[in-house]
Parts: C-alpha cells; sequence; structure tokens
C-alpha cells in the first residue's frame, strides 16, 4: 500500500485552515500543534491535542489534527476513525472531509468495502466546494475501478482544462473510452498520450484493469509502443504489450517482445513456456521445443516441461525423443496420470505395445471411470496380441459417443480374427457411420466382404478407403489381393505401389491410433 503521507500531503495545509474554522480550543494550542506535526515532533502534537480534547472533546479540527497525526505515522485505521470523527462534530469542515476521502481511498485500496466511503467522502467535498479538482479527480477514478466508465467520463468532462489535460487525467479518460468500446476516439488520444515525454510507465498502474480486455489491446498496444520507442517501457509493460500482441492478432509481434521479457528474467521459465505455447499456436513446432529445452535446461526437475517436450516432439513424430522426456517426467511425478497416458500413447506409436497397457493401468488406477482411458488401454490390449482383454474393453466403451467408433472398429477386427463375420460386419459399418472420415474401417469391411465373395462390394469400400487416404498400405494392399483374385492386369503395377508404400508406411495408421489422441 501506498504511503498515506502521499496521500495525505496536504493535509498540513489543514492545520491552519482548522485554526480558522473553528473558535473553540486556544489559538495559541492550535499554533502549537501545528508547528509540533510540521516539524515532526508527532508525540508532542500528539500530547497536545489530548489535552486540548480534554477541554473541548466536541471540537471536530482537534480530531481532524489527531487523524493528522495517524495518517503521518502510516496508521490508516485510526486516521480514518479520527476523520470520521471530525465530520461527525464538524460537517462542514472542509480539509476533514478532504482527509476522510483520501483515507478511505487508500483503505479500498486494500478492501472495497471502504469504496462507498471514498465515494460519498469525495461527494460530500465537492458538495462544499465544487471547484476541489482533487476531489474531482478522485471521484472519476473512483467511478473507473467501480466499473462505471461513463460516469467517470462525466466526472473528468468537470475538470478546468488545465487539470483535464494532465497526463494522469487524460490517461483516464482513454481507459474509461476503451473500456466503454469507444476505440476509435481511444486509440488517437492513446497515440497522443504515447508521444508525451511526461508519460511513463507508472501512469499505466491505476488504470490497468481497464486496458486488460482484449477489446482494449489494440489502445494498450499504441501506449506501451509509445513509451517502447523512448526505451521507457518497463519489465511489466512489455508483458502487457505481448499479450496485447497476441489478443489483436500479431503473435510474431508477440513472439519478439516475449523473447525479450525472457532476457530480462533469464531464469524464470514462465516466459519460455508462454513462448512455447505462442509457437504452437503458430504451429511452429520447432521453435516450441526449442523454448522447450531451455525451459528443460533451466528447471530439470520440472515435471510439467519435461510432459510438454514430450507432446511437441510428438507433434514432430520424435517419439524417442518423446518417450525420453516422459520417462523423465515419470521418475518425478510416477502416479500423474496425464503423464501415463501420454507414454501409453507414445509407446502405442512406436508398436511396443506390450508395455504400454501399463502406463494406461496407472492412468485408470488414478482415473477409473474414464472411458477414454478404458479405450486406449483395448487398443494396446489389441496391439499387443490380447484379443480376449481388447474386446472386453472396447466392449466396455461401445456405447460411449466419444470413443464408439473406434471401439467398434476395433471390435469389427476381433470378431473377423474370431471368424464372425456377420458380428463383424455390423461392427465395421456402424465404425463408418461414426466415423465417415477414417480409411480403415472402409478397409476392414472390404476383408470381410471379400471373405464372404462379395468382391464388388468390396472393391467399393477399397475406392472409398483409398479416396479418403490414398497412401494407406493397408487398403493398397487389400487392393493388390482383390487385383489377384480377379486377374487384373493392374496387379503387376499395384505390387510395385504397395512395395513402395511398404518402405515407409506407419504402423500407427495401420492400428488407427488416431482416435487416440496423446493428451488424455
Amino acid at each position: 500500500m501506498r504511503s498515506i503521507v502521499n496521500i495525505l500531503s496536504l493535509a498540513l495545509v489543514a492545520v491552519s485552515l482548522c485554526v480558522q474554522a473553528r473558535a473553540a480550543a486556544d489559538d495559541d494550542a492550535l499554533l502549537t500543534i501545528q508547528q509540533a506535526i510540521q516539524s515532526g515532533d508527532l508525540d508532542n502534537a500528539s500530547r497536545l491535542i489530548d489535552a486540548s480534547l480534554a477541554r473541548h472533546p466536541d471540537d471536530g479540527g482537534l480530531h481532524n489534527l489527531r487523524g493528522i497525526i495517524h495518517a503521518q505515522r502510516n496508521e490508516l485505521p485510526q486516521a480514518h476513525a479520527a476523520f470520521a470523527e471530525a465530520v461527525r462534530l464538524s460537517p462542514r469542515l472542509i480539509p476533514a472531509w478532504q482527509n476522510l476521502a483520501r483515507a478511505c481511498r487508500l483503505e479500498s485500496e486494500q478492501n472495497a468495502s471502504a469504496m462507498p466511503c471514498a465515494v460519498s467522502a469525495s461527494e460530500r467535498v465537492l458538495d462544499l466546494k465544487p471547484s476541489d479538482p482533487e476531489a474531482r479527480i478522485a471521484l472519476a477514478y473512483l467511478c473507473e475501478r467501480k466499473g462505471q466508465f461513463a460516469a467517470s467520463l462525466r466526472e473528468l468532462a468537470k475538470l478546468p482544462p488545465p487539470d483535464a489535460s494532465q497526463v494522469p487525467n487524460l490517461l483516464l479518460r482513454c481507459a474509461d473510452l476503451s473500456a466503454l468500446g469507444r476505440t476509435a476516439e481511444a486509440i488517437p488520444l492513446a497515440s497522443k498520450l504515447a508521444r508525451n515525454p511526461d508519460f511513463s510507465e507508472k501512469d499505466l498502474a491505476p488504470v490497468q484493469s481497464a486496458f486488460d480486455a482484449p477489446k482494449s489491446a489494440s489502445v494498450l498496444v499504441a501506449l506501451v509502443e509509445g513509451l517502447d520507442a523512448r526505451h521507457a517501457a518497463g519489465f511489466t509493460s512489455l508483458q502487457r504489450l505481448a499479450i496485447a500482441y497476441e489478443q489483436t492478432g500479431r503473435s510474431k509481434n508477440a513472439r519478439i517482445t516475449l523473447e525479450r521479457v525472457a532476457l530480462l528474467d533469464p531464469n524464470n521459465t514462465s516466459h519460455l513456456l508462454e513462448l512455447a505455447r505462442l509457437a504452437e499456436a503458430d504451429k511452429d513446432h520447432e521453435g516450441a521445443l526449442g523454448y522447450l529445452a531451455h525451459a528443460r535446461d533451466l528447471a530439470p526437475g520440472d515435471a510439467h516441461i519435461h510432459f510438454l517436450f514430450a507432446m511437441i516432439a510428438t507433434e514432430l513424430e520424435l517419439p524417442v525423443e518423446a518417450r525420453a522426456s516422459l520417462d523423465r517426467a515419470l521418475a518425478i511425478d510416477p502416479a500423474n496420470p496425464a503423464y501415463n497416458y501420454a507414454m501409453g500413447a507414445v509407446i502405442l506409436s512406436t508398436r511396443d505395445s506390450a508395455t504400454a497397457s501399463r502406463y494406461f493401468k496407472a492412468f485408470l488406477a488414478a482415473r477409473p471411470q474414464d472411458e477414454k482411458g478404458r479405450y486406449a488401454l483395448g487398443v494396446a490390449y489389441y496391439a499387443s496380441g490380447d484379443y480376449a482383454n481388447s474386446k472386453t474393453a472396447m466392449l466396455g466403451v461401445e456405447n460411449n459417443p466419444k470413443v464408439a467408433g473406434g471401439a467398434a472398429y476395433f471390435l469389427g477386427r476381433i470378431a473377423r480374427q474370431e471368424n464372425d463375420v456377420e458380428s463383424s460386419e455390423r461392427y465395421l459399418r456402424k465404425a463408418i457411420a461414426l466415423m465417415p472420415g477414417y480409411a480403415e474401417p472402409h478397409t476392414e469391411l472390404a476383408r470381410v466382404l471379400m471373405l464372404r465373395g462379395d468382391l464388388e462390394g468390396a472393391q467399393a469400400e477399397l475406392d472409398r478407403a483409398l479416396q479418403l487416404d490414398p497412401r494407406s498400405f493397408q487398403a493398397n494392399s487389400q487392393r493388390l489381393v482383390l487385383y489377384k483374385r480377379t486377374h487384373n492386369p493392374r496387379a503387376d503395377k499395384q505390387a510395385q505401389f504397395v512395395k513402395e508404400l511398404d518402405e515407409d508406411r506407419s504402423k500407427r495408421a495401420e492400428l488407427m491410433l488416431r482416435t487416440i489422441e496423446v493428451r488424455p
């Protein structure tokens, strides 16, 4: 909290005014008290006030002086009480109302319950002294803090030109206009302020909340860019500028600015994590990985950073690096469900399926009701050849809309392997209906139809699969089988194409693990 001495800097002037405003106490005693306060002899001043109040307990001016002493000592609650007593006893004592308004404004910065006192005291000052600029400005700020931006503008409009043109008051007007969505008026004012050499970073602090909303981002950009052009933008302003750049769609500028912030605070990983997030939003996976690598070096014991590194490595199809990073995350936090799920998914992508189920089981131990986790465990069982457990897992989630399509696909494959052609076809047609954009269910259905001798139907399913994924190894392999069965002259050319695909095929796609996200 700012020192009350600063806020009540005008309070000493009130001492002499108190002498003129009342005659109950001895003038000599009041002058002595004034001199003691001005010289900093607060103990003596306090004793003199106590003595005078013993003779004149209902003297509002003396209570005001007592409040000033409390203010000088930074005793805000006691100052407030003394000023409140002063205005109760002397309701037209302007200095006491001014001091009460100041004290309540200070209190309101820590406790919103003091806001009504600050408003009513400021309004009372203006009733008694309409030309008081301090009370008018204070009331404008209080309205802004309460979200009454239009009322704040009305108070500012009542200021005389010299006061209205002061930088803090122009900035308050800019904040009010911005918060009201009157951006077309706010931006020119912000640009004018930004060029003013008297405008500094500290001027932003009292009204910063009005510029935090996304609709005010362009105004904040104009203000902070002006500061930055004069090398007057500090750490906090640059942080806010980075946020405002992102809010206005200027992600490149946001990253450049945040990189400057990171240089100013080089041991703080939060800036690097934000940079990684921004890079990911721009699909710059390599850049994101670089930021996370730096953060990982700074905080090797932070499991979350290792986890995020693994997620980006997965995006870049670097399963070895992803798995190594997840190993480090799990070494730090072995029971973390997200880390276990991610490890299971990464392992499945490398076809080390026998160990993948262990991690999905650990995930389900923490989140037993998570059906996506149970589905992932079913996929892991299937990949390891444990069809019985896979079938049990898939039957348990086949009605969950999030995974029903994938479950039907695997149940269809298991039924075919069990020679239950009818059930296999039923499940696969369900999978196609639920996931029309996937090639694999069409390929599996083509296999089933060939088993039933429906070669025309199989050809139609393979055509559809290859429309969805022309380089599908499984679909092209089945087309080759069909060509050979029907003695199609294109079989040799198809065989060569399948050979090419086999050299770079993705076993992940073969299992249709695209239905499993790395994050749970």
